[in-house]
C-alpha cells in the first residue's frame, strides 16, 4: 500500500537516501531540513502523512513536530520515527514519554529502516482493515 512519508533532517544526504529508498518502494515522499519547515508542510498538505521520520535532539525545540503531531486528532494514525544520537536517546525518551514514537539510533542502516517501517506499516494496514 502506497504511504505518504515526511522526512525531516538537516542532512541533505539523509534526506536523499531515505527519500530514494521510500520512492523506490512506491511511496510518496516530502523532505525538509527543519522543524519549522515540517510544521509549514503539515499545515499546507491535504491529509496526514502515514509516517514522519525526524531528527530529534536534546534541545526542546527539536521536539516541536512530535509534540504538535501527537496533540492533533488529524494525525492519530501517523507513525513517528525519531532519528537520534546514541548519547541523547534516553534524555529524548524521557522528554517525549507518553508519546507513541519509535526510535532509530544514528548511524543506522537502511535495513534498520526497512525492518522498523515494515512493522509499523503492517500494524497500520491491520488497523485500517479493522476499521473498514
Amino acid at each position: 500500500m502506497n504511504k505518504r512519508i515526511l522526512i525531516v533532517d538537516q542532512s541533505k544526504t539523509i534526506q536523499v537516501i531515505l527519500s530514494q529508498y521510500f520512492m523506490n518502494a512506491g511511496h510518496q515522499v516530502i523532505s525538509c531540513s527543519t522543524q519549522e519547515e515540517a510544521l509549514q508542510i503539515l499545515g499546507s498538505v491535504r491529509g496526514a502523512p502515514d509516517l514522519i521520520m525526524l531528527t530529534i535532539g536534546v534541545r526542546k525545540e527539536t521536539c516541536r513536530v512530535a509534540i504538535h503531531v501527537r496533540g492533533c486528532v488529524a494525525y492519530a494514525q501517523t507513525h513517528l520515527i525519531a532519528m537520534v544520537l546514541p548519547e541523547e536517546k534516553a534524555s529524548i525518551q524521557r522528554t517525549l514519554s507518553g508519546l507513541n514514537i519509535s526510535y532509530l539510533v544514528k548511524p543506522f542502516r537502511l535495513q534498520d529502516v526497512q525492518v522498523l517501517c515494515h512493522r509499523l506499516f503492517s500494524s497500520l494496514d491491520m488497523l485500517s482493515k479493522k476499521e473498514a
